[in-house]
């Protein structure tokens, strides 16, 4: 009985070690994420440039950038123009018709593709929304913001994709309003903590005079 007993201990820990072997030999599941962010130069009173930042946040490749769409909607209120792409990446403008607004579609070469922990530049467009309106719903879908992307580690369409929204970088000067902000604040508790050590000394000052007499 007893060496029955040991035999299915033995047993029962060779299969806890193979069960937990054959996990960490496992392969990770790739996780296909991504962010990006826009900035805008004002060209003329009805027109900006759009400069795009792509990063890829997860661990597969990125080979597709599909900026203001998703399957089926495309979010742009007008035809984007004078689109310029990062060496080895092609771009077309997408448009479902009457009913539906513009995206852009960036495809990479193989060779290209955006790898894992890194940022792209050169994914520029021109048009006559403003960043505001860009930043706003597509009036087209007016549940969808227009930023809205997604991406694909290869060809379009080649997995399931992955959607996020592109944010805007703030510019020069809203940031200096913000440091300015941030010094007028900092100034002003000085100030007022000066003045609570002033009023400390004053209020001190004839109490230690009173005891010396």
């Amino acid at each position: 009985m007893g060496a029955i007993s040991s035999s299915l201990r033995g047993a029962v820990g060779l299969a806890a070690v193979a069960v937990a072997c054959a996990c960490a030999a496992a392969p990770a599941v790739a996780a296909e994420s991504a962010s990006a962010t826009f900035s805008s130069t004002q060209l003329s009173a009805t027109s900006w440039q759009y400069d795009l930042t792509l990063s890829d946040t997860g661990t597969t490749n990125l080979g597709t950038f599909w900026f203001a769409w998703v399957p089926g909607q495309n979010f742009m209120g007008v035809a984007p123009s004078g689109i310029t792409s990062p060496a080895g990446w092609t771009a077309k403008t997408t448009h479902g018709g009457a009913t539906d607004g513009y995206a852009i579609q960036w495809v990479a070469a193989p060779a290209a593709q955006l790898t894992p922990g890194e940022s792209l530049t050169g994914f520029t467009f021109d048009s006559a929304l403003s960043p505001e309106q860009m930043l706003g719903d597509s009036p087209f879908h007016p549940t969808s913001p227009v930023t809205t992307t997604f991406v694909y580690s290869g060809a379009p369409f080649s997995d399931a994709g992955f959607k996020f929204e592109v944010s805007a970088v703030p510019e020069p000067s809203s940031l200096a309003l913000l440091g300015l902000g941030a010094l007028a604040v900092v100034v002003a508790l000085a100030r007022k903590r000066s003045g609570r050590h002033r009023g400390s000394l004053l209020s001190v000052g004839p109490r230690r005079a009173i005891r010396a007499a």
